[in-house]
C-alpha cells in the first residue's frame, strides 16, 4: 500500500480519496473544508461525487472504506462532516450504515447514493435513520444536500463545544464568586436564587436556605421600600443611566446599615436574571466615587469611554432579545479625520475631538448615552426610539457637526459626519454585532459622500454581504486548487550597509481573465471565511522552493513572510512548516516570519506559542504595523521578535510631522535597547530617508525605492 499524499499510511481496507491538492491545503478548518466518508465498493464512483463537490467550490477530504468493520476503524481514528453511502452496496447498506453510526453515538449525517435514473427515494430508505437520497447523476441536488447537511453538522458541534464553554465558564464563575470579598446574590422575577457566603454573612445569615425565593425587597430597609422600587421599576424598562444605588439594608435582627447595590444583566443555569453586587467598603466612598468615575470616562472628551458604552448597549440588547425594551444606535464618524490630523498633528486633531464632543454633549446628552467609541468616532445609544425619530435626529447632528467652528491653535476647522443607525430589537445578537452593523451603516454613509446618515438594513445587507463572501470564498478555493497565485518581492534595504539581501514576500490573486488581485480586495474576504490558512501556506510552500533554489547561488539571501490570524490558530502549522524546511535542506535563519501587533494583540497566547515554536526552528520573527497601538511596547514584552516594521500612519508625513518622528525615534531607540532591529515601511519621499537615518532606523522599504517584482533582482550593492 503506498502511503498517503500526507505523509501518512492508510490502514487496510481504507482507500483515500481526493487530489493531492485537498491534502497539501488542508487544516482542520470545518468551514472550508468537507471530511467526507464514502461507503462505496468502487473508487471510480467515490471520486465522480467528490470531483462534483469540488467544482461547487470545496475542498475534500475522502476516505472510502466498504465494510462495516472498515467504518469503525475510520470512526475510531478521525472525526467526518458527512457520509455518502452507495444505496446498493451488496453486503453493507446505507441503513446498516446509520445504524453504526447511532451505536457508537456519532451524529453524523448519511446521504444515501442512489442508482442514476432513480427520481423519488424510497420512504423506507428514510425511516432508516438515513438523512436523505439522491441519485447518481443529481449533482445539483447532491451539492445542495451535502451544503445543507454540513452547515448543519458544524452547527450542531458548535452548539456543543459552545454548551461546554458554557458550562465550564459557569463553573468558574461560580467558583469565583462563591470566594469574592463582595457580596454578590441573583434575583429572578425579584426573589433570590442564589447568593455567595460574603452576602449571607452581610445579612447575619446561616445558609442560602434561609433567604432562597425570599423577595429582594426584604434586604431593604422599609424607609427606603419605596425609593427600591422605583429604582427596580425604572432599571427594568431601560430607564436608569446610573445601574447603582444606595439605600440602607437591614438584617432579619432589625439592625440597619448604609449598602451601595450595583445592577446589571446576568443568567444562572440558563435563565435570565440580575445580579447584586454590594461592593467591599475598604475605600473611603469619594476615593470609590472617584475611581468610578474615571472608569467610565474617556479623559480626551469627558464622555463615557468605548469600555462602559459598550456594557451599556449590551444591556440594552439583552433586554431587546427579551423583548422589554427597544432602541438604536447611532455611530457618528467625523469625515476627513485623517486629513486633518496631517495638518494640524495630533494635538491638533486632539483639540478638535473635545470640542466636538462637547458640542454633541450639550445638545444629545439628555437624549441618551453619548461615548467616545474609537478615535474620530462618537456613538450615540438611544432607548424606546421610533426609526423616524432617529432619522431625524441623526439629519440634525450632521447639520449641527457641519455649521461648527473648530478653533484648532490660531486655525479655524470645519469637518462633517457620516453617521450609521443600527436598530436595536429581538434580532440584535449582542451588542457587538449592533455596532459592527452601525458601523456598516456609517461606511454606506461615507461612500455616498459623507455628511449624510444611513440606516443599516440587516434583510437587504446581510444577504448581499452574504453572498459577496460566498462568491469570494469561492473564487478563492478555487485559485488555491488551481495556484492562481503569484508572488511578488520588495527589497527591504539596510541604512547601515549590513550585508546580505532582505526581501518582504507578497502575494497577488489571479482573476479568471488573469487580472492581478491585489490582497487589499481578497483577503479581507480569506479572512472573514476562514481560508487565509490556506494562503499563508501556499505562499510559504512556494517561498520556500524560490529561496531553495537561490541558496544554490545566494546564501545572504532572506525572506519576510506574513503570517495571518489562521496560522497563528493552526494548531498543525508549526509541524508542516518544519517538514517542508527539512525536505528543502533550508537555512531556518533565513526565514522571518511577521505578524501584525493588532493581530498579535488579539492572538497573544496563540502568537507566543506560534513565535517560540519558530524560535525553537531557528527562524527568525518580526511584528509590523507597530506603534499605533495603545501601550504599544507592552506586546514586545510577550513576543521575543528580532525585527519591528513600524506603522505606516507613523511614516506618512514624516518630514513636516514633529510628533510622528518623535514616536518613531521612539520605537527606534527601544528596539536598539533591547537588541532588535527596525524597518520603516512604506517610505514613499526622500525626505524620509535623512529623517528615519537621524532616528537610527536599520532598514527601509517602499514604492520610492523599489516597487513589488516577480524578479529578485535589487541591486543591494549599489544601494540607493
Amino acid at each position: 500500500m503506498p502511503p498517503a499524499p500526507d505523509g501518512k499510511s492508510i490502514p487496510a481496507g481504507k482507500i483515500r480519496a481526493g487530489h493531492p491538492a485537498d491534502w497539501e491545503n488542508g487544516v482542520n478548518d470545518e468551514q472550508n473544508l468537507i471530511r467526507l466518508l464514502s461507503v462505496f465498493d468502487a473508487s471510480e464512483e467515490a471520486e465522480a461525487l467528490c470531483n462534483v463537490l469540488r467544482n461547487t467550490g470545496y475542498i475534500v477530504r475522502d476516505l472510502r472504506v466498504e465494510d462495516e468493520e472498515d467504518m469503525r476503524t475510520a470512526l475510531d481514528e478521525e472525526s467526518f462532516d458527512i457520509v455518502l453511502a452507495k444505496a446498493e452496496m451488496p453486503d453493507f447498506r446505507p441503513a446498516q450504515v446509520a445504524a453504526v453510526l447511532g451505536h457508537v453515538n456519532q451524529p453524523i449525517p448519511v446521504v444515501a447514493i442512489l442508482p442514476a435514473g432513480t427520481k423519488t427515494p424510497p420512504l423506507d430508505l428514510l425511516k432508516t435513520g438515513v438523512n436523505d437520497a439522491v441519485s447518481m447523476d443529481q449533482s445539483a441536488h447532491l451539492s445542495h444536500i451535502v451544503r445543507r447537511e454540513v452547515e448543519h453538522m458544524q452547527n450542531l458541534r458548535a452548539l456543543r463545544r459552545c454548551e461546554r464553554m458554557l458550562h465550564e465558564t459557569e463553573k468558574r464563575a461560580r467558583t469565583l464568586i462563591d470566594g469574592s470579598r463582595d457580596a454578590i446574590a441573583f434575583v429572578h422575577d425579584g426573589m433570590h436564587i442564589y447568593a455567595n457566603g460574603a452576602y449571607l454573612k452581610m445579612f447575619e445569615l446561616e445558609d442560602f436556605e434561609d433567604i432562597e425565593g425570599m423577595p429582594i425587597m426584604d434586604m431593604v430597609s422599609s424607609d427606603d421600600s419605596a425609593k427600591f422600587k422605583d429604582f427596580l421599576r425604572g432599571y427594568a424598562k431601560g430607564q436608569i443611566k446610573d445601574n447603582s444605588l444606595e439605600v440602607q439594608g437591614t438584617t432579619g435582627s432589625g439592625k440597619t446599615f448604609s449598602i451601595n447595590m450595583e445592577f446589571s444583566p446576568a443568567s444562572m443555569d440558563g435563565e435570565s436574571c440580575t445580579q447584586i453586587i454590594i461592593r467591599d467598603q475598604t475605600l473611603s466612598k469619594d476615593l470609590e466615587q472617584k475611581l468610578h468615575v474615571l472608569s467610565q470616562q474617556d479623559i480626551l472628551t469627558g464622555l463615557y469611554n468605548r469600555s462602559y458604552f459598550t456594557e451599556q448597549l449590551e444591556a440594552l440588547v439583552s433586554r431587546a432579545v427579551q423583548g422589554s425594551s427597544r432602541g438604536a444606535l447611532l455611530y457618528i464618524n467625523l469625515d476627513g479625520y485623517e486629513r486633518i490630523k496631517d495638518e494640524h498633528g495630533i494635538s491638533g486633531s486632539d483639540l478638535l475631538l473635545s470640542d466636538v464632543g462637547q458640542l454633541l454633549k450639550s445638545k444629545l446628552d439628555e437624549m441618551g448615552l453619548l461615548a467616545r467609541f474609537d478615535g474620530p468616532v462618537f456613538t450615540l445609544m438611544l432607548q424606546n426610539v421610533d426609526i423616524k425619530n432617529v432619522e431625524k435626529l441623526a439629519d440634525g447632528i450632521c447639520r449641527l457637526v457641519n455649521d461648527h467652528i473648530s478653533d484648532v491653535g490660531n486655525q479655524s476647522v470645519t469637518t462633517t459626519a457620516s453617521i450609521g443607525i443600527s436598530l436595536i430589537n429581538e434580532t440584535s445578537k449582542d451588542a457587538e454585532d449592533a455596532i459592527s452593523r452601525a458601523a456598516k451603516g456609517c461606511q454606506s454613509a461615507e461612500q455616498e459622500g459623507g455628511n449624510r446618515f444611513s440606516v443599516y438594513n440587516p434583510a437587504i445587507e446581510d444577504l448581499a454581504e452574504n453572498e459577496q463572501l460566498r462568491l469570494w470564498a469561492s473564487r478563492i478555493k478555487t485559485a488555491l486548487q488551481k495556484n492562481q497565485f503569484r508572488l511578488m518581492f520588495q527589497p527591504v534595504i539596510s541604512l547601515h550597509g549590513e550585508p546580505g539581501e532582505h526581501y518582504e514576500v507578497l502575494v497577488r490573486m489571479i482573476g479568471e481573465d488573469g487580472e492581478e488581485i491585489p490582497p487589499n480586495e481578497f483577503v479581507p474576504s480569506a479572512e472573514q471565511a476562514g481560508l487565509m490558512g490556506f494562503v499563508d501556506r501556499w505562499v510559504i510552500a512556494n517561498s520556500l522552493i524560490i529561496l531553495s533554489e537561490r541558496h544554490k547561488q545566494n546564501q545572504g539571501l532572506r525572506f519576510f513572510i506574513k503570517l495571518s490570524s489562521g496560522s497563528l490558530t493552526d494548531e498543525g502549522f508549526l509541524t508542516w512548516l518544519n517538514e517542508r524546511i527539512k525536505s528543502l535542506r533550508l537555512d531556518a535563519n533565513t526565514l522571518v516570519f511577521q505578524v501584525s501587533e493588532n493581530t498579535a494583540l488579539n492572538y497573544m497566547k496563540q502568537a507566543k506559542v506560534i513565535f517560540d515554536g519558530l524560535r525553537q526552528l531557528r527562524c527568525r520573527c518580526a511584528v509590523e504595523n507597530f506603534g499605533k497601538e495603545q501601550n504599544t511596547f507592552q506586546s514586545l514584552k510577550h513576543l521575543d521578535v528580532d525585527y519591528i516594521k513600524i506603522h505606516r500612519d507613523l511614516i506618512a508625513n514624516l518630514a513636516k510631522s514633529v510628533e510622528n518622528q518623535e514616536k518613531v525615534k521612539a520605537i527606534a531607540e527601544h528596539a536598539g535597547g533591547k537588541d532588535k532591529q527596525t524597518i520603516a515601511a512604506f517610505v514613499e519621499d526622500a525626505n524620509s530617508l535623512a529623517v528615519l537615518w537621524q532616528c537610527s532606523v536599520d532598514f527601509i522599504q517602499g514604492h520610492f525605492l523599489k516597487e513589488p517584482s516577480t524578479e529578485l533582482n535589487y541591486d543591494f550593492q549599489e544601494g540607493f
